[in-house]
């Protein structure tokens, strides 16, 4: 890449452009998951909810961006049960491989030792996706939980999981 790949805070702005890009990602691989209906969401909708998060000190959505298009995102939000921030991390396939979802893990923790309430992160990720285990461990996140089975794939079979962690100090 000769050009350098941005991290920034999304914006009501973003909105657009976050919606394509999870759309892209719901059909590019099954280790990133969206709770919500991607065809029921509107821009307006996701312009209030950008809006909002970026109001927050408990939530965060970053973009990863390219020549100006987002290529990956990251997500913090806050769990009532746990009072931690909920982690989610997805980058386009062409763009794997390249440290892009190293550094937007490295931002939310940055982010929230620095700037949230939050006491720390936690994720979920799939047993099957070593290379996103391995930079979660690296970065400080401790396993809670092994051998979960909870999601399931597009064809209904279940898979493993790890509950992970990073408390700050």
């Amino acid at each position: 890449m000769s050009e350098e790949v941005t991290i920034v805070e999304a914006t009501r702005e973003d909105a657009d452009e976050v919606l394509k890009l999870l759309k892209q990602l719901d059909q590019e691989t099954e280790t990133f998951t969206v709770e919500d209906d991607l065809n029921k969401l509107t821009a307006a909708t996701e312009e209030k909810q950008l809006e909002l998060i970026q109001q927050s000190r408990e939530d965060l959505i970053l973009l990863a961006k390219y020549q100006g298009y987002a290529i990956g995102l990251a997500s913090v939000m806050k769990d009532e049960t746990t009072e931690l921030g909920e982690v989610g991390v997805a980058v386009l396939k062409s763009f794997w491989n390249q440290g892009l979802g190293t550094a937007l893990v490295e931002e939310t923790i940055t982010w929230g030792e620095s700037f949230s309430w939050l006491p720390g992160l936690m994720l979920t990720v799939q047993e099957r996706n070593q290379g996103a285990y391995h930079i979660y461990r690296k970065l400080g996140f401790k396993d809670i939980q092994r051998n979960k089975i909870g999601f399931h794939d597009k064809n209904g079979i279940p898979y493993a999981t790890v509950d992970m962690q990073l408390l700050f100090s």
